[in-house]
């Protein structure tokens, strides 16, 4: 996900006066000072986050460690493959999503060395933050967001899928993501639309899948493709209901804006560092994943995002009124189901990847 975490929540920055600072001054992970006066290069998203990231990790990793970071706006795969193919890898870790499940990640990243990390970092990381390729660096949700001026309190809204399909009791136009990019949640919300078990969902039947979406097509004006369009569209008025990453929503909540969410069924997806293979600076780049990691950092850094720390003992170092606002917090991590990012990178019978397959499909679909 390119720009999900741009968004950011502007009440979670008073956290930084004395009456809410408390995340942002967590003792910070123990970790020796290096040896030697390393430099390594991160690549990670900008805007917002960036200076979050700086502020909250990179500016305390350096003091604690001597290891200076230099920061870049995130990079793509194809960057990445093209320094280790050409002998010159300038970037030592980027935040990727599906990046550690390609086919053959040896060819392209470095294992992660989880020795480095604390006793207590590997108990707080979720099983899917643990990947043999990569780190999780936070979770994002793709949820059923819905205009508050369309579905006033006591009104009955929508709370599933099979409920926002349902045009006669919730009509409205929607709006849902494109999916002409590989990304699967359209489909997985179109099975569990149309019966199928949301923990259940992979290998996803996309001929089901179409069929469910071909019922609401004509009642979707436009299939989203930046983060911040279905909040627009939302807070415009121009839909009454859609799917939408959940940061953006909560950015316009805390600006007083009529919308509003659900946790219910949203599709968790993980952000993850990786470490391009051939990196000269291994050992450093792994203390600052293992840093990132740790509790205490996580915290400060997502009481400024409105995204899901990885390690879930930050959600007990923060402000509950933030924590329980975020993806994977008790009560709302329990009620989505994950992306299959192993199923999307898997290669086919057709000798293509399944998310090729997917993006092949819609793009006939969409165009019909």
């Amino acid at each position: 996900m390119s720009n999900a975490c741009d968004a950011t929540l502007s009440r979670r920055q008073l956290m930084r006066t004395a009456a809410g600072g408390l995340a942002l001054t967590l003792a910070a992970p123990t970790i020796a000072r290096a040896q030697t006066n390393a430099t390594i290069v991160i690549a990670a998203g900008g805007g917002a986050y960036e200076q979050a990231m700086k502020e909250t990790v990179i500016q305390p990793f350096m003091e604690a460690t001597g290891i200076e970071v230099l920061y870049k706006t995130q990079l793509a795969e194809s960057h990445i493959k093209a320094q280790v193919n050409g002998g010159n890898v300038e970037v030592d870790a980027a935040e990727l999503t599906g990046t550690p499940f390609r086919p053959h990640p040896e060819e392209l990243l470095e294992e992660i060395d989880y020795a480095f990390f604390e006793k207590e970092t590997m108990s707080g990381l979720l099983p899917e933050a643990k990947a043999k390729y990569g780190v999780g660096s936070y979770i994002y949700s793709s949820v059923m967001a819905y205009s508050l001026a369309d579905w006033p309190s006591g009104k009955p809204r929508p709370q599933t899928w099979m409920e926002f399909w349902d045009l006669k009791r919730y009509p409205g136009l929607r709006t849902l993501q494109e999916a002409g990019a590989g990304h699967p949640a359209t489909l997985a919300f179109a099975l569990i639309a149309a019966g199928a078990d949301p923990n259940n969902l992979y290998p996803l039947d996309l001929d089901r899948a179409f069929k469910s979406l071909d019922a609401i097509k004509s009642h979707i004006p436009k299939f989203w493709t930046a983060g911040a369009e279905p909040a627009q569209l939302l807070s415009d008025r121009q839909v009454v209901i859609g799917s939408a990453w959940n940061g953006r929503i909560q950015t316009l909540k805390d600006q007083g804006a009529s919308v509003d969410l659900t946790w219910n069924q949203g599709e968790l997806s993980a952000t993850y560092w990786v470490v391009p293979r051939g990196t000269r600076r291994k050992e450093a780049v792994m203390r600052f994943l293992a840093y990132a990691s740790a509790a205490s950092t996580q915290a400060r850094l997502q009481s400024r995002m409105a995204y899901g720390p990885t390690n879930v003992n930050a959600l007990h170092l923060m402000d509950q009124k933030v924590a329980t606002q975020l993806p994977t917090a008790p009560g709302n991590i329990d009620k989505q189901f994950w992306r299959n990012d192993q199923w999307l990178n898997a290669i086919g019978s057709s000798g293509k990847s399944n998310r090729d397959t997917l993006i092949d499909r819609w793009t006939k679909w969409v165009a019909s």
